[in-house]
């Protein structure tokens, strides 16, 4: 498991990009994916299992001053802020991934977008290098492709602002060059 990794991992990270394993299901079966189930592809955590793995690594891999990068979806946004609240942290910004495409829960409206919530701690934010300040918005549009998979210009967007701070990916499913990954799907 991620932690198990990480309990031996020293390293002191300026970023932390994280997508934590949110405890849901998949929607009700359709006639195009009959044999489809209603778990998902990977294993979740529950909402106090995340909070506690994020404050160990909060507390133990992180540098003086840093910036956490966090995903989550409508469901999980109030909880996702309070318990980032509780960790000491204040949110900066509420990045909206619009993903041009997403599902429709009982045939309502499309969910197509996610968050990628921006967490510092009172004066210890990390600055984007002056060259990025202002050229992003808080709207990343990008058409996802496949489950869970977030979008390419996410890191970009970091990996602008932040060119020479040191960054880790949490639950990750790929290893990524200039950044420490750390996920239990990376080998697949």
């Amino acid at each position: 498991m991620i932690i198990d990794n990480l309990k031996k991992h020293t390293k002191k990270y300026e970023i932390i990009y994280t997508d934590p394993p949110w405890q849901q299901k998949k929607g009700n079966t359709r006639k195009c994916r009959p044999n489809q189930g209603k778990e998902l592809d990977y294993k979740t955590m529950s909402l106090g299992d995340i909070k506690e793995l994020h404050k160990q690594i909060l507390m133990n891999n992180t540098a003086e001053k840093h910036n956490v990068f966090m995903w989550t979806i409508d469901k999980f946004l109030p909880q996702t802020e309070k318990f980032m609240q509780e960790l000491g942290y204040e949110l900066h910004a509420r990045i909206i991934w619009d993903k041009e495409n997403g599902i429709a829960p009982a045939f309502t409206v499309r969910y197509s977008h996610e968050y990628l919530l921006w967490f510092y701690k009172k004066g210890k934010i990390l600055m984007p290098i002056k060259e990025y300040r202002g050229k992003y918005t808080t709207v990343l549009r990008e058409r996802s492709t496949t489950h869970s998979k977030k979008p390419e210009i996410a890191y970009k967007m970091i990996e602008d602002m932040f060119p020479n701070c040191s960054k880790v990916e949490l639950f990750a499913r790929n290893t990524r060059k200039g950044w420490d990954s750390f996920g239990d799907e990376i080998t697949k």
